[in-house]
């Protein structure tokens, strides 16, 4: 449930936060004044496009934060969010976006960094809004289908068949590509393993070049460093004439004359630690002088390690590391492309098996959807009865297509797929009595896609994962008594759902919970939006103004108290 909405510098408002309730939030206000700027800054904290349009004149930067209550949530977005390793421990769910004038967006959820898609997959699910763009989705078949599983609970049912169809497509696409360019990936298979080959014998390790290299140097200058060598250690330990010998000796006469003054004793000390410490070194001085002997056999075998390790970085990269780097990629792609006629057997074996799987579980789906269609086209029938389209017949058109190279057989005939199932649906209609059904998006006014949207998410109400619904505008079209029975749906829903709708009728906004009024100001400069939670007095104030416009008289002061005292919600109210 959405608990507040905050907006800064977002195109008209400078500063504002909502607070939201459970029920049913009304927003209302005069044509212009910003109302549907509002459900715009929703949309954008769930997923949708923003632009540098929308900044405005008080920052450089726009945010939108909304804070939400998920502790009565559907387990499903629960299980989204753990899934994306977000805390659900505190029930506490805080969107936010963030665009510059420059082009720059971020997006977080719970102060973690998100992609905007990230808040468009968390978005479909926790909100849903519908406003004139929703309305035209029902032109669009395409979006029928989802409506109509929706109702149908299928969800789990439709992502089984999903994995098992995409499957099939990757199991397909990989015997073509091996089917169509055998040859090629023949020759491919040939050079990569050469490659392997010659690399994996030659068994080069990480930095072995730079140690070569070392070991050459000193083999190609043995003689003369021998000698260094030997100078060295005859001077360090030259039985009676090296350094060794004489710091003992100094050692142990400071150590003597210690009792005279303690800082010769601090002095030996030190000498004793470099005498240990020259005990450390004459083993490896003697360990490198015995190696710096000159070896010609060695050194040739040294120059031809070298070469060959020189070679291959000429051949496949211009480091140790890089060589190693291909020399892996190199067995990856061979283990893809190390295929035989058995391989091929195998995988025509794997399509076969996928594909009844997927064919099963199409049959399925397309079952249950022409199980439940009377059903679900009576719950439709009825919601539009009750909105004023008694005379008007709702339909659902199901088919599919046969094709002898479809991936999917079912009964003995095989039809084409999508990631979806066999069937294409549409929402037909015969209005006014007609006889005649046609295409929901041939023959509906605005109006009728109104109730008939108004309908739909009624009966889809209790399969619904999200806890809030927003109507922007959705009594397009209507009025009267109909606008009145479209507030009484909305006040019925909103016991199920929390509801915000931005409406300009006043037979919906009396059943609102919860009233705000969207205002602007203007200003000498620039024009502002601003949003008022609305007092008992000041909502008849509204409501009068929304039923005469202008021109508030007492005699629509008192209407408008008429009005909000009919409604069942608000019987109880004096107002």
């Amino acid at each position: 449930m959405l608990i507040s909405l905050e907006i800064r510098n977002f195109v008209l408002i400078d500063k504002l936060k909502i607070n939201f309730v459970s029920g049913f939030n009304v927003l209302t206000g005069e044509t212009g004044a910003g109302k549907s700027i509002i459900i715009s800054a929703l949309e954008l904290i769930t997923g949708e496009k923003g632009s540098t349009r929308a900044v405005g004149n008080s920052g450089d930067k726009l945010f939108v934060v909304g804070t939400f209550n998920i502790t009565y949530a559907h387990p499903f977005i629960k299980e989204h969010l753990i899934s994306k390793s977000i805390d659900v421990s505190t029930n506490e769910l805080v969107l936010k976006r963030e665009i510059t004038r420059d082009g720059k967006s971020r997006s977080f959820i719970n102060n973690s960094s998100v992609r905007v898609a990230d808040l468009k997959d968390l978005g479909d699910i926790l909100v849903d809004i519908h406003g004139q763009h929703e309305h035209q989705s029902l032109f669009n078949p395409n979006h029928h289908l989802h409506y109509y599983d929706s109702f149908l609970n299928t969800i789990a049912l439709r992502e089984e068949y999903k994995q098992s169809y995409n499957k099939l497509l990757k199991l397909e696409k990989q015997y073509k590509e091996i089917m169509d360019n055998k040859n090629a990936i023949m020759k491919e298979k040939s050079f990569l393993t050469y490659v392997y080959e010659e690399i994996k014998k030659t068994e080069i390790e990480e930095n072995e070049d730079e140690a070569l290299t070392n070991q050459i140097y000193m083999m190609s200058n043995a003689e003369k460093i021998n000698e260094s060598l030997s100078t060295a250690s005859k001077d360090l330990y030259g039985s009676t004439n090296g350094a060794y010998s004489k710091i003992l000796k100094a050692t142990q006469i400071l150590s003597e004359l210690a009792s005279h003054d303690t800082r010769l004793e601090e002095i030996a000390n030190q000498l004793d630690a470099i005498s240990l410490n020259l005990d450390d070194i004459k083993p490896i001085l003697s360990d490198i002088l015995h190696k710096s002997n000159f070896n010609p056999a060695k050194l040739d075998s040294l120059n031809e390690r070298l070469f060959t390790i020189n070679t291959l970085k000429k051949k496949y990269g211009g480091s140790i590391k890089e060589i190693l780097s291909y020399f892996n990629e190199i067995k990856d792609k061979l283990e893809v492309l190390d295929f035989s006629d058995g391989d091929i057997v195998n995988l025509k074996e794997d399509i076969n098996t996928t594909s009844k799987e997927a064919s099963r579980l199409a049959k399925q789906l397309s079952e249950k959807r022409h199980q439940l269609k009377i059903e679900f086209v009576s719950k439709i029938e009825k919601e539009m009865k009750d909105l004023g389209m008694g005379d008007t017949r709702f339909d659902i058109e199901i088919t599919s297509e046969e094709d002898e190279e479809g991936l999917l057989e079912i009964d003995g005939k095989r039809y084409k797929a999508s990631n979806t199932g066999i069937d294409n649906l549409e929402f037909i209609i015969a209005p006014n009595k007609n006889p005649i059904f046609m295409p929901l998006r041939k023959i509906a006014s605005g109006g009728e896609i109104s109730r008939i949207m108004l309908s739909l998410k009624t009966v889809l109400a209790d399969g619904d994962y999200s806890e809030t619904m927003v109507f922007d505008e959705i009594d397009t079209g209507v009025g009267g008594s109909i606008a009145e029975v479209i507030g009484q749906k909305i006040a019925m829903l909103s016991q199920k759902k929390q509801i915000l709708a931005v409406t300009h009728l006043a037979q919906i906004a009396i059943y609102g919970d919860l009233h705000f009024k969207v205002i602007k100001e203007d200003r000498v400069d620039s024009i502002n939006s601003t949003i008022e939670q609305l007092s008992t007095e000041k909502r008849i104030n509204e409501i009068a103004r929304m039923i005469a416009g202008k021109e508030i008289t007492s005699t629509t002061i008192e209407h408008a108290k008429e009005m909000l005292n009919s409604t069942k919600k608000n019987s109880e109210r004096d107002f």
